[in-house]
């Protein structure tokens, strides 16, 4: 197997004492420096190991602290920072590790570099206050346009709430459409650490065998429809839509089906089809929505190799073809190069509102 030197070329300042390791998708994202740890030699900070060809990492560099807690690596604001991406090739190869700061929880004075949703309010729900993000084009109504609801909505706008300091830039996306004559009204709903209890509808640990995704799902056909309707206005099923990522896909496209003249497309991109023994699949036969519209994609990198990954291609591939007789129409798209994170979503984006906006007939209120 070919061996990775991954180097760290300097350490940030206020690096706290303590012992630099290595963690990652690979280990689970354990927090043990056991066999991971870096060694300073000749001035240089390295750690070597072996890995097979074709395996994909994502990597970060924690500090355990004399006290037997650790620290991550973050922005240069304290805030969360995506992990470091390795494909790792047939030969040695070294990858440099840049750090900018190490996490502190806060994230303050970090530069936006999209732009934030227009309103934000809450509404009374099952879990408590939600939280619910709004974005319309410059110089437009909000009443009458056509409307997404978009789970993860967090990480839907600005950087500032999102989980790792990327967003999906909705408002770029959306606002060059409108431009073209194609205006939407974005609804962001977001998510806390409750995301996988709200978001699965199968018991699986990660939710503790406890799903919220049927309470999540009559909250938002009821309760908050009724509210984006009074605030905005009323509209047919044809112009509503609903977009997720992950376990985000997996709800909406459970969603969708479920509530089957609710909505009239449905965005599922990376929907996370395994839990459970691949429980959505089983789930899906008999469930039919003629109107409907779904859009399905997947990128081709994220698996735990490029093999794994094109495994996940086909299962995804899969579920877009057992949709098809079930449903008006499928696009199923593979990102190239495209991880499962926020900036491979935010790079489909784009496409997917333009073909959501072309699929609808132009009009106004229901």
């Amino acid at each position: 197997m070919p061996t990775v030197t991954f180097h760290i070329p300097a350490l940030p300042p206020g690096t706290p004492a303590g012992t630099l390791f290595l963690t990652g998708s690979f280990r689970g994202w354990a927090d043990d420096p056991s066999g991971w740890t870096f060694r300073v030699r000749e001035g240089r900070i390295t750690l070597s190991a072996f890995f097979p060809a074709g395996a994909l990492l994502d990597v970060k560099v924690r500090v355990q602290r004399p006290d037997g807690h650790s620290a991550e690596e973050g922005d240069a604001w304290g805030g969360r920072a995506p992990a470091h991406k390795v494909v790792v090739g047939a030969d040695d190869q070294e990858v440099s590790l840049r750090l900018r700061g190490w996490q502190d929880g806060q994230g303050a004075g970090r530069p936006g570099r999209a732009r934030p949703p227009r309103e934000e309010w809450t509404l009374a729900a099952p879990w408590g206050e939600q939280s619910v993000r709004v974005w319309w084009p410059e110089g437009r109504s909000p009443a009458g346009l056509p409307r997404l609801i978009l789970h993860d909505g967090q990480n839907v706008f600005d950087e500032g709430p999102s989980f790792a300091g990327a967003s999906w830039q909705a408002v770029d996306a959306a606002q060059a459409l409108a431009d073209a004559g194609r205006p939407s009204l974005l609804v962001g709903l977001s998510v806390d650490g409750a995301r996988v209890r709200r978001y699965m509808p199968f018991p699986i640990p990660m939710n503790s065998f406890q799903p919220g995704a049927d309470e999540y799902l009559d909250w938002l056909t009821g309760p908050l429809l009724a509210e984006l309707e009074r605030r905005y206005g009323p509209l047919p099923a044809e112009r509503r839509a609903m977009l997720g990522s992950s376990f985000g896909g997996v709800v909406t496209l459970y969603g969708g089906l479920r509530h089957p003249g609710v909505f009239g497309t449905l965005g599922v991109m990376s929907p996370s089809v395994w839990p459970d023994d691949h429980a959505l699949l089983r789930w899906l036969p008999g469930r039919t929505a003629p109107g409907m519209r779904v859009w399905v994609d997947q990128g081709d990198h994220e698996g735990a190799s490029l093999e794994d990954s094109q495994r996940l291609v086909r299962e995804v591939r899969a579920l877009a073809e057992q949709l098809r007789p079930a449903v008006r129409e499928v696009r199923f798209q593979v990102g190239e190069g495209h991880w499962h994170d926020e900036a491979a979503w935010a790079a489909r984006l784009p496409e997917f509102l333009a073909w959501w906006l072309e699929g609808i007939p132009p009009g106004g209120q229901a």
